[in-house]
């Protein structure tokens, strides 16, 4: 009986461990969106910069192909360990008004 109590508690004890240390992590599915004005590329890292200074990365080059600086875009992005990645990029509504660009 003691040896199961003890089980128990120790199964506890990690489980309230491994539960505390995934809660103070940010889900690497953290999304938001924006539309905007694209201030321009960089080709060569797959770098867009927004107008207002926000920097997404294009996992597949072929994202940005074609894209202008100067263009409104619908953004939808994805933060992961090395930044903001773009899930999908397309132009946007010309009458649509730019969002800010905080997270869901």
């Amino acid at each position: 009986m003691t040896q199961t109590l003890v089980a128990l508690a120790a199964a506890a004890v990690v489980a309230l461990v491994v539960g505390r240390a995934t809660a103070d992590v940010r889900a690497p599915d953290y999304r938001g969106y924006t539309i905007g004005t694209i201030r321009s590329i960089d080709r060569a890292e797959s770098v867009v910069t927004m107008g207002d200074g926000l920097r997404l990365r294009a996992t597949d080059a072929e994202l940005l192909e074609a894209l202008a600086e100067g263009d409104l875009v619908k953004v939808d992005f994805a933060h992961e360990s090395d930044g903001w990645v773009i899930r999908t990029i397309e132009g946007g509504d010309a009458d649509a008004e730019p969002t800010d660009t905080r997270g869901e």
